[in-house]
């Protein structure tokens, strides 16, 4: 799979993410939609390094290979960094603490929404500057 190919399926899983999200929001189902946040700002990431010709197989690899290759070079500001380490911690809380869903609130969510938005601003004028297709993934994100 070429590098154009793999960013493509990553935005195209971001989108799926964020529908989910959509979906999980309106329910009110707060860990849910926390979850399916971190995942759509995740595969966005994935999207650009594969853009950039770099395979990552782990959310510790995603991590570290955005922060090497995009932060540290200024690219991104470090912030985004941030906002995709706590969404990670929130995430495992949200997946494997059952007895702790319920502490997820709206508030909660709205600011990590915020997170994301910002995040995507960021990160898809580089995605259409490296020729990924992002028309769909941003007009979703106009819409949140």
């Amino acid at each position: 799979m070429g590098k154009e190919e793999l960013a493509e399926a990553e935005i195209t899983v971001a989108e799926e993410k964020l529908l989910a999200f959509i979906d999980d929001y309106k329910g009110k189902r707060w860990g849910n939609a926390t979850v399916n946040l971190y995942f759509a700002l995740e595969h966005l990431v994935k999207a650009l390094l594969a853009s950039a010709g770099i395979e990552v197989a782990s959310h510790e690899g995603v991590k570290i290979l955005f922060s090497m290759h995009f932060i540290k070079p200024g690219a991104i500001h470090p912030k985004i960094g941030r906002y995709l380490g706590n969404l990670y911690d929130r995430r495992l809380t949200a997946e494997y603490s059952p007895l702790r869903r319920s502490e997820f609130t709206r508030e909660e969510v709205d600011t990590y929404l915020e997170w994301v938005k910002e995040s995507f601003n960021e990160l898809l004028p580089l995605l259409e500057k490296n020729k990924v297709t992002i028309k769909r993934l941003s007009a979703l994100v106009n819409k949140l």
